[in-house]
């Protein structure tokens, strides 16, 4: 009814299981490692792709409880306000009123910690992407720590902040998921940031750019909420959401103790042999020989895909299994040939940008660059790239005819 591409609609409905099952289990890998049930899904989507319109359907039963705790949080802290006017001296202080939420569109990543002082799970979701991409955190100045929490809670690791005020904290058993969605012009920034690949950031992430549908939606006159597919979605929301994670005894409160799913003998012959096969392409010469990062991933992303998919199917499940992880591979297949086009698409405009400002800045200095100059005189964001990479785009753009090698240097050719 919402009329979007599949993988958008898909990658909502996705994201939004997999905050409903990421407090509850963790999968249990063949070798006895447990991951975390956490899913960073990137999808992109230019304006009037309906980004709003499946976020809206795919977070129908989260988007009402955060409605309530707002409301719930705003009466508190009214109640509050009335309790310190009224204090005599002496009389000691009430608590503030903890906002909790289950989702946050532009937090800064302090916000993001603070919010998980008081809870046990937060899902980063924006059908803005931009608000969390661009945010705050995201700033030059900000962007390396922000991707460290990031990496650090895709992982299930502890979450240890500093920060001058208000000290050290220490959040222990603490469950991140992330749905954003993003304009095209954004993820190309994105998956061209040397940064967010260098730090693994990209390989965390299931990224697609689906086609859009724009020009064969022809109106439908349904409203997604009363369609009893999303309803009967929904109320299996709920039942995730009501349901109370265990935690750990002596923590702080809010530590989760999530129960194990482990493979059953067919599911785990079915991740085994995706295992073996991812790891033979990403030999040199082979398909996924230049997506290392993500391709060495892939499997345990599959293992998080189905155990969200066996969470959502069955509350109760105690393990993952066939059909579970079959489909599971399905998906991951998928986003493995996104990964593959879109980092090739942005790797190519990134080489491209880079060989468009070294070309214009030595059209400005030459005619005859010296090889010195061209190491220590250009653009600071060609310079940072050391002799070996400036090398390279030298290469370049010789091969392409624009400059040609001269005694200790190279000769800029006007009018190519």
């Amino acid at each position: 009814t919402v009329q979007a591409p599949d993988a958008m609609a898909g990658g909502s409905v996705l994201a939004a299981a997999s905050l409903a099952a990421q407090p509850l289990a963790d999968v249990v890998l063949p070798h006895g490692q447990r991951k975390p049930l956490s899913l960073f899904i990137v999808t992109s989507g230019a304006s009037g792709d309906r980004k709003s319109g499946v976020d809206e359907a795919a977070c129908l039963e989260i988007e009402r409880r955060s409605k309530e705790e707002s409301r719930r949080h705003f009466h508190a802290m009214e109640r509050y306000q009335n309790e310190k006017a009224t204090l005599q001296k002496g009389d000691p202080e009430p608590p503030e009123p903890k906002l909790q939420a289950l989702t946050v569109g532009n937090a800064t990543v302090e916000g993001a910690a603070r919010l998980l002082k008081g809870q046990s799970s937060v899902g980063v979701f924006s059908a803005e992407g931009g608000e969390v991409l661009g945010g705050h955190s995201m700033r030059d100045s900000n962007r390396m720590a922000a991707m460290a929490f990031f990496l650090k809670a895709w992982g299930g690791e502890s979450l240890n902040i500093m920060r001058g005020g208000a000290g050290f904290t220490s959040l222990l058993g603490r469950r991140v998921s992330m749905s954003i969605m993003v304009q095209p012009l954004l993820l190309g920034q994105l998956l061209s940031d040397p940064l967010a690949d260098g730090q693994g950031f990209l390989a965390r992430c299931l990224i697609s750019q689906p086609a859009t549908l724009a020009g064969h939606r022809p109106y439908l006159g349904e409203n997604p909420a009363d369609h009893p597919a999303v309803q009967a979605y929904a109320q299996r929301m709920a039942q995730l959401l009501d349901t109370r994670p265990e935690l750990w005894e002596g923590g702080d409160g809010y530590e989760l103790k999530p129960r194990g799913l482990t493979l059953n003998p067919d599911a785990r012959a079915l991740w085994i042999a995706f295992y073996n096969a991812i790891e033979a392409e990403q030999a040199n010469g082979k398909e996924l020989a230049d997506a290392r990062p993500f391709a060495s991933k892939a499997a345990e992303q599959a293992a998080r895909i189905a155990g969200v998919i066996t969470l959502f199917n069955d509350p109760g499940a105690l393990e993952v299994g066939e059909a579970a992880m079959d489909g599971a591979i399905q998906v991951m297949d998928f986003y493995l040939n996104e990964h593959l086009r879109l980092m090739g698409t942005g790797k190519q405009q990134q080489t491209d940008k880079r060989l468009r400002t070294l070309l214009e800045w030595m059209r400005e200095h030459g005619p005859l660059v010296t090889t010195a100059q061209a190491l220590q005189k250009t653009p600071r964001t060609i310079r940072n790239l050391k002799a070996k990479g400036i090398g390279l785009l030298l290469e370049e753009l010789a091969g392409r005819g624009y400059i040609r090698p001269a005694p200790g240097g190279w000769e800029v050719r006007h009018g190519v």
